[in-house]
């Protein structure tokens, strides 16, 4: 096995990207290891894989079992949780948000779920004049906007339960209010990849959403862009879905998820 880094720059040191493919190897198979398996699929000889493992086992990356085999150490659970508090989502979300503003011509809104309700993280506004939004107490409109739907439909089931329970609020004559049509239009979500919300929680407000995933693939936000109903309509969507994606994809992979092939 051959680190990416090894075909791609001269300034690799070879040690290390042998010793990062061992991690990675740990890392994939979940179990702990032994030095003969590892030499194989590092295709190096043994001394050389023990000699990796004692250095990386010195630093705490690597842990010997009760077994005499390997396993991944508990250090990298430090530089994991260091990694991911620098991983501020809206520092990270912001140029891509900016990027889907200017390229759709809309709003893009970055939202989370908070509890159980619906938290606005970021906005960014399109250079052209663009529809302002009334205020509105957008943190129980889980099941009439995009983004809540995007988050809801992708949420803990304890987090679903309780917001069924709770009920919902008429916003307009186009509101879900049944229980039987949200819990439908949950699994429309969850097996197309987005959300449409039209004229649902503001009549003349329409938004679309697709969600964001984390390092370990849980959704962990909802990127969407809003514009008026007679500006957004359905000719559009495709287009827009399609810019969505591409942008959540980028922010996704800049939070550890897994690039597609």
């Amino acid at each position: 096995m051959v680190g990416l880094g090894t075909k791609m720059s001269p300034y690799i040191v070879a040690s290390v990207d042998r010793a990062v493919d061992l991690l990675m190897l740990l890392g994939k198979n979940q179990r702990d290891m032994g030095v003969t398996e590892l030499s194989k699929l590092l295709g190096v000889h043994k001394s050389t894989v023990h000699s990796l493992l004692q250095t990386l086992m010195l630093r705490g990356f690597v842990r010997q079992t009760d077994s005499s085999r390997y396993a991944l150490g508990f250090s990298l659970i430090q530089l994991g949780e260091a990694c991911g508090s620098q991983l501020d989502l809206r520092t990270v979300a912001r140029p891509f948000m900016t990027a889907l503003a200017d390229e759709t011509q809309e709003i893009a809104l970055l939202a989370v779920l908070s509890g159980t309700e619906l938290f606005i993280l970021d906005k960014v506004e399109p250079q052209r004049p663009f529809l302002i939004i009334p205020k509105f107490d957008f943190s129980i409109t889980l099941h009439s906007t995009a983004i809540g739907k995007v988050l809801l439909a992708n949420a803990p089931v304890e987090i679903i339960d309780f917001v069924l329970q709770r009920g919902f609020e008429r916003f307009t004559p186009y509101t879900l209010t049944e229980r039987e049509e949200l819990l439908s239009e949950m699994d429309t979500v969850r097996r197309h990849g987005y959300a449409i919300g039209c004229d649902e929680t503001i009549e003349g407000l329409t938004c679309i959403a697709v969600p964001m995933y984390d390092a370990s693939g849980k959704v962990i936000a909802a990127l969407s862009v809003s514009s008026a109903s007679s500006v957004l309509i359905p000719s559009r969507y495709e287009t827009v879905i399609g810019t969505l994606r591409d942008k959540a994809r980028l922010i996704s992979e800049r939070l550890g998820f897994p690039a597609a092939r």
